[in-house]
């Protein structure tokens, strides 16, 4: 079986207020290219399909747009699970329609039960060529509601003991796969599942982003929900392939060639900029090595972001412009200057951002620079780029706990405290959307 895997679109992302409706539209023709090309049977999409809750109508028509269009091509399923940044109720919302057209979308666990989550993959001739388990991004409340809830309808009254989060999950995996491998039966075909949480043991990071970690600017939000540091043991290995969702950048789970994350096909934060946006085309089998291909999205936008000294970015930026006269592309910059002395930085650049080819959208300056020129803090604006509203938030945060965010572990500690009151935010806006 030949499948694509993709994840983290986001789509209706604002990233610094850019507009970036023809980037999606681009990205979109373009996936639809590669699926032709391929020859993929199956489309996976493992969760944050969307960026908010609530997606603006422009971002769900160009979904459902999308979806239509994969109508008249080869690949004759599509798998589409909810992400922490998804609304479950949103994405379940249009499921029957979906389920006639060979579209399985599970937006989140809540009312299912193992079954459910559990989808046989047919080719165009409506022959079996796979099974897949979707699996959606859980917070620990609905995986806690979905086993009490599966007891009950068991006429289970007994009163085990509590299991911690992680045996809940590794418990859901091994059930679907459990049920997958019934279903199956004596047919030779492979077993693939889904997920959107945030794994142990990833490799294949560059510096660049490592770095990124540490300023907390890289909009790869990797701990986003409750279902964090998740050891590959969850995974049955008899999986042939697990499709995960959450960080944004390619990478496998402990060395595994059968547990990947996609990425994201979007830079997300200008730290990301020159990381390479990927999908993979994936040939599966039954208890073989998968085969995979890590195919580079085409860019249609370019992001830059320069560090260094006054001069050094100045001559970046007119080097750009050069690059851009010859090849022009719809660019943002990001501007950090890490060292020299405190200034204005809109002034600074005036002449060189008179350029049409290329728009600034933030300008920073590091830390030691900021303490130069405002004495007894830690940080200051000195420009509208300067900092986005979760930086001024997570400053807020690190103010009331009195932690330094210049601190690496004090910074983890502020990150968990900011996702928290995102998870009951997201979780606020879910119910209220359910009540409607």
């Amino acid at each position: 079986m030949k499948l694509i895997h993709t994840a983290d679109w986001h789509l209706g992302n604002m990233m610094h207020d850019i507009d970036r409706t023809k980037e999606t539209e681009s990205f979109l023709a373009w996936l639809k290219s590669e699926i032709e090309r391929v020859g993929a049977q199956t489309l996976v999409i493992a969760g944050d399909v969307f960026d908010v809750v609530s997606p603006t109508v422009i971002a769900r028509k160009m979904y459902f747009r999308f979806l239509a269009s994969l109508l008249a091509t080869k690949c004759s399923n599509i798998v589409i699970v909810g992400g922490n940044h998804d609304s479950g109720v949103l994405l379940d919302a249009p499921a029957d329609l979906l389920d006639a057209l060979n579209i399985k979308v599970v937006g989140s666990i809540n009312g299912r039960k193992v079954e459910d989550l559990v989808v046989e993959l047919k080719d165009g001739d409506g022959n079996v060529i796979g099974i897949c388990c979707a699996v959606p991004f859980m917070r620990d409340l609905e995986l806690e509601h979905f086993y009490k809830n599966d007891k009950k309808d068991s006429g289970d009254s007994s009163e085990s003991e509590s299991a911690s989060d992680d045996d809940l999950l590794k418990r859901l995996y091994a059930d679907v796969y459990r049920y997958a491998v019934e279903l199956r039966g004596d047919r030779k075909i492979p077993i693939i599942a889904t997920g959107h949480l945030y794994a142990n043991g990833l490799s294949g990071r560059d510096s660049t982003l490592a770095e990124a970690d540490s300023a907390m600017d890289n909009g790869v939000r990797e701990v986003v929900g409750t279902l964090g540091n998740v050891d590959i043991s969850v995974f049955p290995t008899g999986f042939d392939y697990v499709a995960l969702g959450h960080i944004h950048y390619a990478t496998n789970v402990a060395g595994s060639s059968k547990v990947w994350y996609s990425g994201s096909p979007f830079v997300m934060g200008f730290d990301e900029a020159n990381y390479k946006r990927r999908v993979f085309a994936v040939d599966v089998e039954s208890g073989a090595e998968p085969v995979l291909e890590q195919i580079e999205v085409e860019k249609s936008v370019r992001y830059e972001q320069f560090k260094g000294d006054l001069a050094t970015l100045r001559k970046k930026l007119r080097d750009l412009d050069k690059e851009l006269m010859a090849n022009p592309m719809e660019t943002y910059v990001d501007l950090l200057l890490t060292t020299g002395e405190f200034v204005d930085l809109s002034a600074a650049f005036a002449a060189e951002e008179l350029s049409k080819r290329f728009v600034v959208k933030r300008h920073r300056l590091s830390r030691d620079i900021l303490k130069k020129g405002v004495s007894g803090i830690d940080d200051a604006v000195v420009s509208t780029k300067q900092y986005t509203d979760k930086d001024y938030f997570r400053m807020l945060i690190a103010k009331n706990m009195g932690k330094k965010l210049e601190s690496e572990s004090e910074a983890k500690e502020v990150e968990t405290v900011y996702n928290k009151f995102i998870d009951l935010f997201n979780e606020a806006i879910v119910k209220a959307h359910e009540n409607a």
